[in-house]
């Protein structure tokens, strides 16, 4: 068996050794093309407008969706369907304090000084013996 672990032994030694001559920048080296590029602008412009989307956002279209689907005969059902789905997650959204947060801690002035609104605990039960001091 002392075979079997020498070969073993050189062949991670010579995978050592060739790794260290690989051009890992290889693929790196060459230019996007055109249509990489387009790819890329096109998939930048449609995160930067998801991303803006807040949750009054999306409660604005829901409503507009079924009040347009509720005017509309036949397909227009469909429509308002939609715009009941969209206004729901517009809905969960906005309770679970989505879209309007930048990744700061809210607050806002009383009596000439800003008091920070504190993050609001997970726990159920610490929210509420904390509802109750």
């Amino acid at each position: 068996m002392p075979d079997g672990s020498d070969r073993l032994e050189r062949d991670v030694e010579e995978v050592l050794s060739n790794i260290e001559d690989f051009d890992w920048r290889r693929r790196q080296s060459r230019p996007p093309g055109p249509i990489r590029i387009a790819v890329q602008r096109f998939a930048g412009a449609i995160v930067s407008r998801v991303t803006a989307l807040t949750a009054n956002h999306l409660l604005l279209v829901g409503a507009l969706l079924l009040v347009v689907g509720l005017v509309l005969r036949g397909g227009g059902m469909w429509l308002a369907v939609a715009g009941i789905v969209v206004f729901v997650i517009g809905l969960f959204w906005a309770s679970r304090g989505g879209g309007g947060g930048n990744g700061q801690p809210r607050g806002g002035y009383w009596r000439d000084r800003y008091i920070s609104y504190e993050p609001q605990s997970g726990n159920p039960l610490r929210r509420f013996f904390r509802r109750n001091r």
